[in-house]
């Protein structure tokens, strides 16, 4: 029989275990602006509502790690990945991250689940790159505020973000 003081924290528990809150996807939710952490986390759990399990590959880079991944295809080996230097991405200010699907305990590039997840995204007030017309990059979302790049690069930061 289980205590009935620990209830909540099992029923905590189990809702974060029942809606994919893993280790992994908080840790770089953690890193988000705090703005978009709750959205990105119903995005994650409506989607696996709907029997897709989503994985957060990457959210927050520093300039540098944003640099290293823009060489990549061009002065380092490897497929172009992105086109946005250091500073010209929504990751460099922790407004964006991109998911996966995983399917039988793989990440699933090819998945026909892309609109659906776009569908979700979007419905949650994210930008989606499966909408953009120079490339498509359904993994994808971010949320801006209404700010370009440029005012972003500019605006004052308060504990470690951008004042949005």
């Amino acid at each position: 029989m289980i205590p009935f003081l620990l209830l909540p924290a099992l029923a905590i528990f189990l809702s974060k275990k029942n809606n994919n809150m893993q280790p992994k996807n908080e840790d770089k939710i953690s890193k988000l602006h705090p703005q978009i952490r709750d959205k990105a986390r119903l995005l994650i759990d409506t989607a696996m509502k709907q029997g897709i399990e989503l994985i957060i590959t990457s959210g927050y880079r520093t300039y540098a790690e944003q640099n290293v991944l823009y060489e990549q295809g061009r002065t380092t080996p490897g497929q172009k990945v992105t086109n946005a230097r250091g500073g010209f991405s929504n990751h460099n200010f922790a407004l964006a991250f991109d998911v996966v699907p995983v399917v039988n305990g793989k990440l699933d590039w090819n998945s026909k689940e892309w609109q659906k997840i776009g569908k979700i995204g979007k419905s949650l007030g994210f930008k989606w790159g499966g909408d953009w017309k120079s490339i498509k990059d359904y993994p994808h979302f971010e949320m801006m505020f209404g700010n370009t790049l440029a005012q972003l690069r500019q605006k004052k930061i308060d504990n470690g973000f951008v004042i949005v």
